[in-house]
């Protein structure tokens, strides 16, 4: 919930900036476009998001085969292998 909560924010309040921009400068716009604007900052929020959070899983897992590298270098073969 702490990594959705803060994200979902920023994109509800992109989107009542938009909303405020719109009615502003086209006073007589019809109300799907509030909706149509919305979606358009929903996908674009799933889909920012979604790749940060690809690149952070990618980036756990090269520090921990990094780890895993430097100690498994550190640990002496036995007589078996």
């Amino acid at each position: 919930m702490t990594y959705l909560l803060p994200r979902t924010l920023a994109v509800l309040i992109a989107w009542a900036i938009s909303c405020v921009a719109i009615k502003k400068l086209f006073p007589d716009v019809d109300s799907s476009m509030f909706g149509i604007a919305g979606a358009c900052w929903v996908t674009g929020g799933v889909a920012y998001f979604g790749y940060l959070g690809k690149l952070r899983r990618d980036i756990e897992q090269l520090e921990r085969n990094r780890r895993y590298g430097v100690a498994g270098a550190q640990v002496p073969l036995s007589p078996a292998e």
